[in-house]
């Protein structure tokens, strides 16, 4: 299962979601720090940009693993925060800064 999750992620990441949300890591780079290092969900920073390709459950996760590699192994994963969005709610990983 592992083995086509990677190749489907490494797919989904050259859509047009995959490259949208890419460039909003990149242009959200400090915000994106800076949520994670103070315990929130990176993800809200870049729902608004990205909210058109948020809500199914693969590209969430795709997004949320985008942003896991992005930040590297000094973040881990400690939880997830839901919040509310105009269309529903949404939920996103929250970190922790390793020492």
């Amino acid at each position: 299962m592992e083995a086509r999750m990677a190749f489907g992620y490494e797919n989904w990441k050259n859509t047009t979601a995959g490259i949208e949300t890419g460039c909003v890591i990149r242009l959200k780079a400090s915000e994106i720090i800076s949520a994670a290092q103070s315990g929130q969900p990176p993800v809200r920073v870049i729902a608004a940009d990205i909210r058109q390709h948020l809500g199914t459950q693969q590209n969430n996760a795709f997004i949320g693993r985008m942003i896991r590699e992005w930040l590297g192994p000094t973040f881990r994963v400690t939880g997830r925060e839901k919040w509310q969005r105009e269309d529903g709610t949404e939920s996103g990983a929250v970190y922790d800064q390793a020492a």
